[in-house]
Protein backbone atom coordinates (compact mmCIF):
# COMPACT_ATOMS: atom_id res chain seq x y z
CA UNK A 1 0.00 0.00 0.00
CA UNK A 2 2.56 2.87 0.99
CA UNK A 3 4.75 1.34 -2.35
CA UNK A 4 1.49 2.06 -4.54
CA UNK A 5 0.73 5.64 -2.88
CA UNK A 6 4.14 6.78 -4.49
CA UNK A 7 2.84 5.11 -8.05
CA UNK A 8 -0.14 6.12 -10.64
CA UNK A 9 -2.09 3.17 -10.87
CA UNK A 10 -5.19 3.16 -12.55
CA UNK A 11 -7.41 1.65 -15.63
CA UNK A 12 -4.81 2.41 -18.11
CA UNK A 13 -2.10 0.89 -16.32
CA UNK A 14 -4.37 -2.14 -15.43
CA UNK A 15 -5.11 -2.74 -19.45
CA UNK A 16 -1.43 -1.32 -20.79
CA UNK A 17 0.57 -3.85 -22.59
CA UNK A 18 3.14 -2.98 -19.51
CA UNK A 19 1.34 -3.31 -16.84
CA UNK A 20 4.01 -1.45 -14.69
CA UNK A 21 2.90 1.63 -12.82
CA UNK A 22 4.72 5.13 -13.09
CA UNK A 23 6.76 6.49 -10.09
CA UNK A 24 5.07 9.74 -9.25
CA UNK A 25 6.66 10.57 -5.83
CA UNK A 26 4.96 12.87 -3.74
CA UNK A 27 2.34 13.87 -6.34
CA UNK A 28 -0.56 11.96 -5.16
CA UNK A 29 -0.29 13.46 -1.31
CA UNK A 30 0.06 16.95 -2.88
CA UNK A 31 -3.38 16.39 -4.96
CA UNK A 32 -5.26 14.87 -1.93
CA UNK A 33 -3.46 17.50 0.46
CA UNK A 34 -4.81 20.01 -1.93
CA UNK A 35 -8.21 18.96 -1.77
CA UNK A 36 -10.49 20.68 0.03
CA UNK A 37 -13.03 17.80 0.05
CA UNK A 38 -10.43 15.58 1.64
CA UNK A 39 -10.36 18.06 4.46
CA UNK A 40 -13.80 17.92 4.56
CA UNK A 41 -14.11 14.12 5.05
CA UNK A 42 -11.04 14.27 7.32
CA UNK A 43 -13.49 16.50 9.78
CA UNK A 44 -16.34 14.34 9.11
CA UNK A 45 -14.28 11.59 10.53
CA UNK A 46 -12.92 13.19 13.49
CA UNK A 47 -16.08 14.59 14.93
CA UNK A 48 -17.83 10.96 13.97
CA UNK A 49 -15.42 9.48 15.79
CA UNK A 50 -15.14 11.92 18.93
CA UNK A 51 -18.72 11.73 19.39
CA UNK A 52 -19.16 7.37 19.05
CA UNK A 53 -16.49 7.43 21.56
CA UNK A 54 -17.24 10.06 23.82
CA UNK A 55 -21.05 8.31 23.93
CA UNK A 56 -19.89 4.82 23.73
CA UNK A 57 -17.12 5.45 26.73
CA UNK A 58 -19.65 7.09 29.20
CA UNK A 59 -22.60 4.59 28.74
CA UNK A 60 -20.14 1.95 28.99
CA UNK A 61 -18.59 3.42 32.52
CA UNK A 62 -22.07 3.91 34.04
CA UNK A 63 -24.03 0.47 33.11
CA UNK A 64 -20.75 -0.89 34.72
CA UNK A 65 -21.24 1.17 37.74
CA UNK A 66 -24.51 0.17 37.63
CA UNK A 67 -23.78 -3.44 37.56
CA UNK A 68 -21.48 -3.50 40.61
CA UNK A 69 -24.73 -2.21 42.53
CA UNK A 70 -26.79 -5.16 40.72
CA UNK A 71 -28.06 -8.54 42.64
CA UNK A 72 -25.73 -11.65 41.06
CA UNK A 73 -28.79 -13.06 39.25
CA UNK A 74 -29.54 -9.73 37.66
CA UNK A 75 -26.00 -8.65 37.21
CA UNK A 76 -25.53 -12.60 35.32
CA UNK A 77 -29.02 -11.96 32.95
CA UNK A 78 -27.62 -8.80 31.88
CA UNK A 79 -23.82 -9.64 31.17
CA UNK A 80 -25.70 -12.53 29.35
CA UNK A 81 -27.63 -9.77 27.41
CA UNK A 82 -24.38 -7.37 26.96
CA UNK A 83 -22.61 -10.52 25.30
CA UNK A 84 -25.68 -11.43 22.96
CA UNK A 85 -25.70 -8.24 21.63
CA UNK A 86 -21.97 -7.81 20.78
CA UNK A 87 -21.85 -11.02 19.52
CA UNK A 88 -24.57 -9.99 16.80
CA UNK A 89 -22.83 -9.22 13.23
CA UNK A 90 -22.57 -5.70 12.49
CA UNK A 91 -24.53 -6.76 9.44
CA UNK A 92 -27.61 -7.85 11.02
CA UNK A 93 -27.58 -5.06 13.84
CA UNK A 94 -27.44 -2.52 10.83
CA UNK A 95 -30.35 -4.37 9.32
CA UNK A 96 -32.04 -4.16 12.22
CA UNK A 97 -31.98 -0.31 12.43
CA UNK A 98 -32.40 0.05 8.32
CA UNK A 99 -35.40 -1.63 9.40
CA UNK A 100 -36.48 0.54 12.35
CA UNK A 101 -35.81 3.56 10.08
CA UNK A 102 -37.31 2.65 7.23
CA UNK A 103 -39.50 5.59 5.65
CA UNK A 104 -42.73 3.90 4.71
CA UNK A 105 -42.84 0.76 7.62
CA UNK A 106 -40.38 1.64 10.54
CA UNK A 107 -40.74 1.45 13.87
CA UNK A 108 -39.06 4.53 14.83
CA UNK A 109 -41.37 6.94 12.91
CA UNK A 110 -44.46 4.76 14.13
CA UNK A 111 -43.78 5.60 17.68
CA UNK A 112 -42.42 8.86 17.32
CA UNK A 113 -45.83 9.82 14.62
CA UNK A 114 -43.23 10.88 12.04
CA UNK A 115 -44.74 9.41 9.31
CA UNK A 116 -43.13 8.23 6.74
CA UNK A 117 -40.19 10.49 7.24
CA UNK A 118 -37.02 9.88 5.47
CA UNK A 119 -34.20 9.42 8.16
CA UNK A 120 -31.22 9.69 5.66
CA UNK A 121 -32.16 12.88 3.36
CA UNK A 122 -29.97 14.97 6.37
CA UNK A 123 -26.50 13.85 6.75
CA UNK A 124 -26.83 14.80 10.00
CA UNK A 125 -29.95 12.36 11.14
CA UNK A 126 -28.10 9.67 9.33
CA UNK A 127 -24.95 10.39 10.45
CA UNK A 128 -26.95 10.10 13.93
CA UNK A 129 -28.40 6.56 13.62
CA UNK A 130 -24.69 5.41 12.29
CA UNK A 131 -23.59 6.82 16.06
CA UNK A 132 -26.22 4.85 17.34
CA UNK A 133 -25.34 1.88 15.65
CA UNK A 134 -22.08 1.68 16.30
CA UNK A 135 -22.35 2.82 20.06
CA UNK A 136 -24.65 -0.14 20.48
CA UNK A 137 -21.94 -2.17 19.43
CA UNK A 138 -19.53 -0.67 21.78
CA UNK A 139 -21.07 -0.45 24.95
CA UNK A 140 -21.39 -4.08 25.47
CA UNK A 141 -17.55 -4.61 25.12
CA UNK A 142 -16.71 -1.44 27.42
CA UNK A 143 -19.19 -2.61 30.24
CA UNK A 144 -18.02 -5.84 30.44
CA UNK A 145 -14.27 -4.80 30.56
CA UNK A 146 -15.22 -1.94 33.21
CA UNK A 147 -16.80 -4.39 35.25
CA UNK A 148 -14.31 -6.54 34.95
CA UNK A 149 -11.89 -3.60 36.31
CA UNK A 150 -14.05 -2.78 38.82
CA UNK A 151 -14.13 -6.03 40.30
CA UNK A 152 -9.88 -5.90 40.95
CA UNK A 153 -10.22 -2.13 43.01
CA UNK A 154 -8.89 -2.77 46.40
CA UNK A 155 -11.32 -3.74 48.70
CA UNK A 156 -9.70 -2.04 51.29
CA UNK A 157 -8.61 1.47 49.90
CA UNK A 158 -12.75 2.16 49.32
CA UNK A 159 -13.19 1.37 53.04
CA UNK A 160 -10.59 3.79 54.41
CA UNK A 161 -11.93 6.40 51.87
CA UNK A 162 -15.44 5.96 53.37
CA UNK A 163 -14.03 6.12 56.82
CA UNK A 164 -12.22 9.39 55.92
CA UNK A 165 -15.59 10.94 55.34
CA UNK A 166 -15.29 10.38 51.41
CA UNK A 167 -18.74 10.40 49.29
CA UNK A 168 -19.59 8.26 46.80
CA UNK A 169 -18.40 10.61 44.29
CA UNK A 170 -14.76 11.29 46.08
CA UNK A 171 -14.16 7.57 46.04
CA UNK A 172 -15.18 7.30 42.61
CA UNK A 173 -12.30 9.77 41.28
CA UNK A 174 -10.27 9.37 44.55
CA UNK A 175 -10.27 5.66 44.12
CA UNK A 176 -11.72 3.79 41.89
CA UNK A 177 -10.77 5.63 39.09
CA UNK A 178 -7.17 5.99 39.23
CA UNK A 179 -7.44 2.25 39.86
CA UNK A 180 -9.36 1.41 36.46
CA UNK A 181 -7.34 3.77 34.47
CA UNK A 182 -5.20 1.53 32.54
CA UNK A 183 -7.79 -0.27 31.15
CA UNK A 184 -9.91 2.65 30.62
CA UNK A 185 -6.89 4.06 28.49
CA UNK A 186 -6.69 0.84 26.53
CA UNK A 187 -10.17 0.42 25.78
CA UNK A 188 -10.49 4.21 24.86
CA UNK A 189 -7.95 3.87 22.72
CA UNK A 190 -9.35 0.48 20.93
CA UNK A 191 -12.95 2.55 20.42
CA UNK A 192 -11.07 5.47 18.42
CA UNK A 193 -8.90 2.88 16.79
CA UNK A 194 -12.53 1.17 15.52
CA UNK A 195 -15.07 4.26 15.47
CA UNK A 196 -11.67 6.35 13.05
CA UNK A 197 -12.68 3.09 10.40
CA UNK A 198 -16.77 3.08 10.56
CA UNK A 199 -17.22 1.46 7.10
CA UNK A 200 -20.11 -0.92 7.18
CA UNK A 201 -22.86 0.91 8.51
CA UNK A 202 -22.93 3.70 6.42
CA UNK A 203 -22.02 1.70 3.55
CA UNK A 204 -24.89 -1.06 4.12
CA UNK A 205 -27.46 1.96 5.20
CA UNK A 206 -26.78 3.89 2.28
CA UNK A 207 -26.94 0.50 0.43
CA UNK A 208 -23.49 0.15 -1.13
CA UNK A 209 -23.66 4.44 -2.23
CA UNK A 210 -23.08 6.89 0.21
CA UNK A 211 -23.41 10.71 -1.39
CA UNK A 212 -20.11 12.63 -0.66
CA UNK A 213 -21.87 14.08 2.57
CA UNK A 214 -21.80 10.60 4.25
CA UNK A 215 -18.06 9.53 3.40
CA UNK A 216 -15.53 9.31 6.19
CA UNK A 217 -12.29 8.56 5.72
CA UNK A 218 -12.11 4.55 5.19
CA UNK A 219 -15.23 4.90 2.51
CA UNK A 220 -13.71 7.92 0.79
CA UNK A 221 -10.91 5.83 0.19
CA UNK A 222 -12.76 2.94 -0.70
CA UNK A 223 -15.11 5.11 -3.20
CA UNK A 224 -11.18 6.28 -5.03
CA UNK A 225 -10.30 2.88 -5.40
CA UNK A 226 -13.17 0.80 -6.67
CA UNK A 227 -15.37 3.30 -7.88
CA UNK A 228 -12.78 5.79 -9.36
CA UNK A 229 -10.29 3.21 -10.19
CA UNK A 230 -7.46 5.36 -8.47
CA UNK A 231 -5.73 2.88 -6.53
CA UNK A 232 -1.90 5.06 -6.05
CA UNK A 233 -4.29 7.92 -4.81
CA UNK A 234 -6.69 5.65 -2.78
CA UNK A 235 -3.31 4.44 -0.97
CA UNK A 236 -2.40 7.52 -0.72
CA UNK A 237 -5.08 8.52 1.45
CA UNK A 238 -5.23 5.41 3.20
CA UNK A 239 -1.53 6.28 4.35
CA UNK A 240 -2.67 9.59 5.24
CA UNK A 241 -5.43 7.71 7.42
CA UNK A 242 -2.91 5.47 9.70
CA UNK A 243 -1.08 8.52 10.08
CA UNK A 244 -3.60 10.38 11.67
CA UNK A 245 -5.03 7.62 13.67
CA UNK A 246 -1.38 7.07 14.80
CA UNK A 247 -0.81 10.90 15.70
CA UNK A 248 -4.07 11.03 17.50
CA UNK A 249 -3.75 7.43 19.41
CA UNK A 250 0.07 9.04 20.58
CA UNK A 251 -1.81 12.35 21.79
CA UNK A 252 -4.16 10.51 23.85
CA UNK A 253 -2.11 8.00 25.43
CA UNK A 254 0.74 10.75 26.04
CA UNK A 255 -2.13 13.34 27.78
CA UNK A 256 -3.00 10.71 29.85
CA UNK A 257 0.11 8.92 30.94
CA UNK A 258 0.54 12.69 32.22
CA UNK A 259 -2.37 13.11 34.17
CA UNK A 260 -0.96 9.94 35.41
CA UNK A 261 2.25 11.11 36.56
CA UNK A 262 0.74 14.79 37.61
CA UNK A 263 -1.36 12.81 40.36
Amino acid sequence: MVVLSFQKWGLDQIFAEDPSAPFVGFDNYALILGDPAFWTVVLRTVILTTVMVAVSMVLGVLLALLMERLPTWVRGVLTFSLVLAWAVPTFVSTQIFAWMTQQNFGVLNYLLGLGQHNWYTDARQGLAVVTLIVVWGAVPFITVTTYAALTQVPAELVEAAKLDGAGARQVFFGVTLPSIRPVLVIVTALSIIWDFNVFNQIWILRNGAPPPEYQTLAIYAYTKAYQGHEYGYASAVAVISVLLLLAVTIFYLRQVFKMGEVE
